[in-house]
């Protein structure tokens, strides 16, 4: 794996965990282009949005509607305008000679690189492979003297490529923006499947989930940053927005790979066999960064306990239903029995804010 220049800084990445609505566009850039504003406003210098972010996920038939399609561009170089002084990676569908599932690199006012997710679920409630062409290339870039690796959701799942033809050329920072429904206790395998990517690339890996409901899926959150030894260095609540700040030192990173030898010969058959394009450059010039004997890390949420956790997701799916939909009010029959005093008690939890 390529060695990191010397003298770089710190690198503090925004995990933005955010509630889109599908075919909101208008809605969900506002809550992007507010996180954004935020994240700079704390000394980000990344900030990192779920998949399909300003579309919505999953958003289906709508991908059908070519109007839909320009009205998503349209959006993304208003948000792209608006993003200077930090770089945002944001999830949308691209329209070129076919539709893709991809991430932006928003920087310097405008699209500075596109990544293509190359893995396309096709079971269980996904859909994909009906909808998205996939993307045929490992995406990296570098900020800050930074390389960082682009994934979006199935693609980390995958133990090689495109991660690990991202690491071995260089990147010390794997990104994945996901939108990784819940269910029960998927969570807790989900996070050691990151540790262990984090931790055979030797980088660490930033993971970005969607949170909240749409129609008859749950969105559990638990976005997390894990760094090349696989220790979670920062995790967001589950099924909550949240704006969570992690500083990253990419020099550990450094040091693990010249401690760890594994992956040299894997490096020079990667130069050989598929060697990456050059990766696009930002410099945040007027960046502020954090100077030496920071600690890195951020805020690590507890995960909620097994019970605890499915009346959340009882709540979210709920709340959530009702009020995407525009429902103005709800019929709810119950009976004497213990069940029916459960489905009352979260339809007021889920519902009386709405109300």
């Amino acid at each position: 794996m390529a060695a990191m220049p010397m003298g770089q800084d710190l690198l503090k990445v925004a995990l933005a965990q955010i509630n889109p609505t599908v075919g909101d566009i208008p809605g969900n850039a506002r809550k992007i282009a507010e996180r954004i504003s935020q994240a700079r406003d704390e000394g980000a210098a990344l900030v990192v949005f779920p998949e399909l972010t300003l579309s919505g996920y999953p958003p289906e038939d709508l991908l059908l509607k070519t109007s839909f399609l320009e009205q998503v561009a349209a959006a993304l170089q208003e948000l792209a305008a608006q993003t200077r002084g930090i770089v945002a990676l944001v999830g949308f569908p691209e329209s070129a000679e076919d539709v893709y599932n991809a991430a932006a690199v928003l920087a310097d006012g405008e699209v500075a690189a596109v990544y293509r997710k190359m893995y396309l679920p096709n079971y269980g409630v996904f859909d994909e492979q009906r909808y998205f062409q996939s993307g045929a290339e490992a995406g990296v870039f570098e900020l800050n003297g930074v390389p960082i690796g682009i994934t979006i959701c199935e693609d980390i799942w995958e133990p090689g490529p495109p991660a690990m033809t991202e690491a071995l050329a260089g990147a010390q920072v794997i990104v994945n923006l996901s939108a990784s429904p819940y269910r029960v206790g998927y969570g807790h395998g989900r996070e050691r499947m990151l540790v262990q990517r984090a931790v055979d690339n030797l980088a660490a890996v930033v993971f970005v989930n969607t949170v909240g409901g749409q129609d008859e899926l749950v969105f559990d959150g638990h976005s997390v940053a894990i760094d090349q030894d696989g220790r979670v260095l920062a995790r967001c609540p589950q099924f909550e927005e949240s704006l969570v700040l992690c500083t990253i030192d990419p020099r550990e990173v450094a040091s693990a790979r010249l401690r760890d030898t594994r992956h040299r010969v894997n490096v020079r058959r990667q130069r050989r066999a598929a060697p990456v394009a050059e990766p696009p450059v930002v410099h945040l010039a007027d960046l502020q960064v954090d100077g030496g004997g920071k600690t890195v890390g951020g805020a690590v949420a507890d995960l909620l306990e097994p019970e605890a956790e499915v009346y959340a997701a009882l709540r979210t799916g709920l709340h959530d239903y009702v009020t995407k939909n525009g429902f103005e009010r709800v019929v709810l029959g119950i009976s004497g029995g213990i069940d029916s005093a459960l489905a009352a008690l979260i339809a007021a939890d889920a519902l009386a804010r709405s109300a």
